[in-house]
């Protein structure tokens, strides 16, 4: 399941970026190390700073770039940009912010990792929800031609 995926990563060592784009891309049969690498500076609100948007949201950005991002200037970006725009009110929904400094100063010192880890693994799992929506309907980008995300099965 991917919500024990999520969690485990982050438990394990992985930031909150690096944990959602782990173990959404795993879930959906993709390699995940070169977007762990590229998630890696994004955890803590961008470098550990928590002044900007929680990681789990920058680790679903990246994910939804892997399959909907454009390799060539000019090209239309829709797609990605509505997904973006989805997970992020998603996760206002749930969370009323994105802001990491926030989120952890209301989690308190003493659970912020055990409720980082709960944001982790409900971001990860609406990513899923949303990227299976979205594969019945959508092209992935002209990068990607394999088609993987269309035969996922959730």
């Amino acid at each position: 399941m991917i919500e024990e995926k999520a969690g485990y990563y982050f438990e394990n060592g992985f930031h909150c970026a690096e944990a959602v784009a782990a173990a959404v891309l795993e879930e959906l049969g993709e390699d995940s190390s070169s977007a762990v690498a590229h998630a890696t500076a994004f955890g803590g609100g961008f470098g550990r700073t928590f002044d900007e948007a929680c990681g789990a949201i920058s680790g679903s950005l990246i994910v939804i770039g892997h399959f909907y991002g454009r390799c060539e200037p000019g090209k239309g970006w829709d797609v990605p940009a509505t997904l973006a725009a989805t997970i992020r009110q998603t996760f206002l929904d749930h969370f009323g912010t994105s802001h990491c400094a926030t989120l952890r100063e209301r989690f308190g010192e003493e659970m912020q990792p055990e409720k980082c880890c709960s944001i982790v693994k409900q971001v990860a799992a609406d990513l899923v929800e949303l990227l299976a929506k979205t594969s019945a309907d959508v092209e992935e980008s002209c990068c990607r031609k394999e088609g993987r995300i269309k035969k996922m099965q959730l």
